[in-house]
Parts: structure tokens; sequence; C-alpha cells
């Protein structure tokens, strides 16, 4: 008797297989259907938004902050405050080098920091330091002016049961927005009992169990950010519409190279009918994904709400896709495909002028016509 998979379940079983043979990744992305290039639609430029989990948050918190004149908001689901991965702290244990952490700010010669300390050791965490940095930034222009950040909405997630982000390191990310964002434009969810995980409210693995990174906690995350950053927004569709989520070329941002840059052949952008037609300005929201994205990428696409939201409230959602990268001599971190927030692409990685940064820029600028620096 033939075994019947709903959708989800079939996405599942493709996500292990995946977890287990990860290079397998690039032989299905050629089954994919073939990407087309990224759509120029008509965006408000006052509503361009972008989230990320993880690795993806860390790259939306420095994202926010170099970007701020054009990002109206974002959501942090588990992420580090800008800067922080790679500046020594007073009370930070040394190391011998090591390719994880390659620059660390305040370091001796031929020592550098334990990987992932503001992580894991958050207590240590100076976010005075880090204020003074963003500020030096500002003013060398490797960032848009902080006082852009006053319009900002920020939605922070941090699961209960989150063993690899500590509860005081999105603390920390908060802490850092303070003096810039205020208070009431800041919004901190620290109390589902979700592992490290997007939390929904439909589809996704048990909640709280560290099985999978896309967990149902009764607790739409991706909604309440949505909601959150741009307000009275209408609820969301039963369903995503299928014939609006269209694989895009990734080629055009891949930069001088890719090795560095790391993204995959092809991703996502969902754009609701209502966008197509032009006939209105629709918002747009940027959707990062976590370490390991052949693992859970697909998944994410189809079972997080954003598409659902966006179906109902007339906005665009990009999809960008990491692959495994860095060659030969890939860190541990490239080779899961996560988003560079150790400086592993360059001292210049959480500026205007990172790599990954300038490819995530030139795809909205892409979509939006919007120009996003001087």
């Amino acid at each position: 008797m033939a075994l019947l998979l709903s959708t989800e379940s079939m996405l599942f079983v493709v996500a292990l297989f995946l977890a287990c043979f990860p290079k397998t990744s690039g032989l299905l992305a050629h089954a994919r259907p073939r990407s087309l290039q990224l759509p120029r639609l008509g965006i408000d430029p006052a509503r361009i938004s972008i989230s990320g989990f993880s690795s993806g948050g860390d790259f939306a918190v420095q994202f926010q902050v170099a970007f701020s004149k054009t990002i109206t908001g974002s959501a942090i689901f588990a992420g580090q405050p800008f800067h922080c991965a790679v500046t020594r702290f007073p009370k930070d244990p040394l190391e011998p080098p090591n390719t994880s952490v390659p620059i660390c700010e305040g370091c001796p010669d031929n020592k550098t920091l334990i990987w992932d300390h503001c992580k894991n050791h958050a207590e240590v965490v100076n976010v005075s330091m880090l204020v003074a940095i963003a500020e030096r930034y500002e003013s060398l222009g490797l960032i848009d002016e902080l006082n852009n950040l006053r319009k900002a909405r920020i939605y922070l997630y941090h699961g209960m049961f989150d063993q690899i982000y500590s509860e005081t390191s999105v603390q920390r990310t908060l802490d850092f927005f303070l003096p810039f964002v205020s208070a009431d434009q800041l919004f901190y969810e620290n109390t589902i009992p979700s592992a490290h995980a997007w939390p929904t409210d439909q589809g996704g693995l048990p909640c709280g169990q560290s099985l999978g990174v896309i967990e149902d906690c009764g607790y739409d995350g991706p909604g309440a950010a949505l909601q959150h950053i741009y307000d009275n927004l209408t609820a969301p569709a039963a369903a995503i519409d299928q014939m609006s989520l269209h694989l895009f070329d990734q080629s055009p941002f891949f930069g001088i190279d890719d090795n560095q840059t790391g993204l995959d052949a092809s991703g996502y952008i969902y754009v609701p009918k209502s966008c197509k037609d032009g006939g209105k300005l629709c918002a747009l929201h940027v959707a990062l994904h976590g370490c390991r994205p052949y693992i859970h990428y697909e998944l994410a696409v189809r079972t997080l709400s954003f598409n659902r939201w966006a179906e109902t409230n007339d906005i665009v959602v990009l999809w960008p896709l990491l692959k495994p990268y860095g060659g030969s001599n890939a860190t541990e971190q490239e080779d899961r495909g996560c988003y560079d927030v150790y400086a592993q692409t360059g001292h210049y990685y959480d500026t205007q002028y990172g790599v990954q940064m300038t490819a995530i820029r030139k795809m909205i600028e892409a979509v939006s016509g919007v120009q996003m620096t001087s």
C-alpha cells in the first residue's frame, strides 16, 4: 500500500536527508524551475524592513544599523548585538588565533576571542562600548546616521529553552538599541517555550524539543513581528498563493568572488497579485535564514507565515539564500552557510561595504528602485 505524505511531511523528510547529506543541496537546486531576474516593483520606500533567525538575526541587526535611513524596522529571532562578535570586553578570556574569529578588536598579538562569546558569555558584554563603535562608524561614513534609528520599529525574540543564544545575549541586543530607539518602538518576546527556533502557530515540530528550527508553539512569531513593524495589518491568508512564489536568479549579486558572498544560484521572492499589477505601492520585507539553510530554507519559505501575511497586506517578501561557501579554506560557519557576523569575509563585514551587506542591499535596490547609498 502506498504511503501518502502531506507536503509539510515531505519537506521535513527532505530536510532530514539534507541534514545528513548537505552537499547534495546543489543537486536539488538544479531540479527547481528556471529562476528569473528580480522584478522592479512599486515599493513604498518608507516600508522596507528585514528579519532574520540566528546568524540571519545577527545579520539583520547589523543591516538595520548600517542602512537605518532605508530600513524602517527589523525582527530579530535570536540575535547578538551590533559588532559584538569581534569586540574584546575587559572581562573577556582570550585564546590562540583561530579562523572562526579572524579579527579581534582590542586583543594583543597572537590572541583572539572565544568564538560566540556574545551568545554564551553575554555577562561580559559592555553595551556602551558597542554604542561607541557604532558612533565611530557613523563618523567615518561606514553606516548611515544613527539618528535614523529613531523611526525604526524593532521586534526581538528569544525562546525560553534556546540553548544556542543565552537570554542575556538577546537582552544585550535590546540594550544596544535603547539609546537610539524609543522604548515603545521596541518589543521583546521571551515568554514562549520554544528552543532555538522560529515559533509558529501552525506547522513545525513540537515546541521546545530542539528537533528543528521551526516549532509549533501556538504563537505566530513572524506575524507578531510584522504587526509590530507595520501596525494595523489585516489577518493573514489561510494559505499562500503558489503562483505568487517565484525563484529569482541571485548571480547578479555574487560580486567579485562568490566564495566570499556565499549566495546560492537562486532564492525565492513572494509577490502578491496586488503588487504585481503596479496599481499600488507595496511594502518590502527581507527574510533571512540561519545556518545550514540546506536543511530548513525550503521549509521556512513554505511554512512560516511571512508569505500569508504578505498576501493580505500588500507586502513583497524577499528570501535570499546562502550555500556552503569559502572554498578550500572555508571556516565552519562558512561551510554551514551562515551569514558573516565574525568578520570572516573582511574587516568591514558589518558596514555598508561588507560583501554580504552589499549583496542584500543590491537586491533591495533592484526590487524597489530605492538608492540606499550616496
